[in-house]
């Protein structure tokens, strides 16, 4: 049987050991792999404007324009990331579950039904996401292809993606997963027990 992980008392998400780690690795591996790309760039454009030789000064011009694409994934990624931080250090973790609506179509992101834990709903710090989620009970009309979708009472129906639209998900976050949506200005994230697999939560 599975048992829900608590999540830790901290007075921010980021303050835990093991969310931080996580992070943190992501973001240094995500942020080496732009600046590798961006010095190659860079020596490329250099070959390209001081070679005297067209048969090496041609290919390094159309390699040079070839990895500045190169430089848009990470770039995004990055961003992305900063983002996730900032969450993390807007509030603690909270104690959610969550259920992935395939029945419900977004773009960009996918629909997730977050259930908060009974304490968090009642403390009245569960504020809309992103500015303008708002709590949905049963029958509520948001919309959905084919009609309108139900949810349970006291849950939200949420927009969750990551930084490429996708998201990969994991049924253990059915039966317990962390959030922080504690600034309404800011998207919420969600997380597997541990603080890793980030997803950000937007207004469906």
């Amino acid at each position: 049987m599975h048992t829900q992980v608590a999540p830790p008392l901290t007075r921010s998400a980021f303050d835990d050991p093991g969310t931080r780690a996580h992070w943190t690795r992501a973001f240094r591996l995500t942020l080496t792999n732009l600046l590798v790309r961006a010095a190659v760039w860079v020596a490329l454009l250099v070959t390209a404007k001081v070679a005297e030789d067209d048969a090496i000064a041609g290919p390094a011009s159309l390699l040079s324009m070839i990895t500045a694409f190169l430089l848009i994934l990470p770039s995004i990624k990055l961003r992305w990331l900063l983002m996730v931080g900032r969450v993390l250090k807007s509030g603690p973790w909270q104690a959610c579950s969550a259920v992935l609506r395939n029945d419900v179509k977004r773009q960009n992101g996918k629909a997730v039904e977050v259930r908060f834990d009974d304490a968090y709903e009642d403390s009245g710090r569960a504020e809309p996401v992103g500015g303008g989620s708002t709590v949905l009970g049963k029958d509520s009309g948001a919309p959905g292809k084919g009609g309108a979708a139900t949810v349970g009472e006291g849950a939200r129906l949420l927009r969750a993606r990551t930084w490429r639209s996708r998201i990969r998900w994991s049924d253990e976050l059915t039966e317990g997963a962390w959030v922080v949506v504690d600034d309404p200005r800011l998207p919420g994230v969600l997380a597997r027990p541990g603080g890793s697999g980030f997803m950000t939560l937007h207004g469906s």
